[in-house]
C-alpha cells in the first residue's frame, strides 16, 4: 500500500489542524492589540463573538438539531459572562499591557485552576497533568 501524499491522511490533517491552531491562537493577541487601537475593546469582543458564532452555528446547522430557547438562554448567559469576564477584559488589558505578557498571563490559566483546585480540597494534580500543564506553557 502507498503512503498518503504529504498534507493528505491522517499525518496531514493533524499538521494542518496544529498549523491552523499555532497561527490562529499564536496571532489572536497581537491582532487584539492592534484592533483596540480603533475600537472599543468591549465592542471589539463583541464583534469577534458574533462573527465566531455565525460561523459556528452555520457550520453545525445542517447537522443539528436547532437550539431550544433555553439552550438559547444558556449560551447567552455564558458568552456574556466569556466576553464581558474573560475575553473583553484581555481586550481591556491590551490597552495597557504588551500583547505578549496578555498572551503569557492568558497560556498560564490551565496551571492557575489545578493549583486552585488542589488548594481548595481538590484533587492534587498527577503526572500527567503536570506533564500537559508543562506541554501547554512551551
Amino acid at each position: 500500500m502507498d503512503a498518503a501524499p504529504a498534507g493528505r491522511g491522517p499525518r496531514g490533517a493533524i499538521a494542518l489542524a496544529l498549523a491552523s491552531v499555532y497561527l490562529i491562537w499564536g496571532s489572536t493577541y497581537l491582532a487584539i492589540d492592534i484592533a483596540v487601537d480603533s475600537l472599543p475593546p468591549l465592542g471589539l469582543g463583541a464583534l469577534r463573538f458574533l462573527i465566531a458564532g455565525t460561523l459556528l452555528y452555520a457550520a453545525v446547522r445542517p447537522f443539528a438539531a436547532r437550539p431550544t430557547a433555553r439552550q438559547w438562554g444558556s449560551a447567552t448567559i455564558v458568552g456574556g459572562f466569556l466576553l464581558a469576564g474573560g475575553n473583553g477584559m484581555v481586550c481591556v488589558a491590551e490597552q495597557r499591557v504588551p500583547s505578549g505578557i496578555a498572551a503569557l498571563i492568558v497560556a498560564t490559566t490551565p496551571l492557575w485552576m489545578a493549583l486552585l483546585t488542589w488548594s481548595t480540597g481538590g484533587a492534587r494534580p498527577g503526572w500527567r497533568e503536570a506533564l500537559g500543564i508543562a506541554c501547554g506553557l512551551i
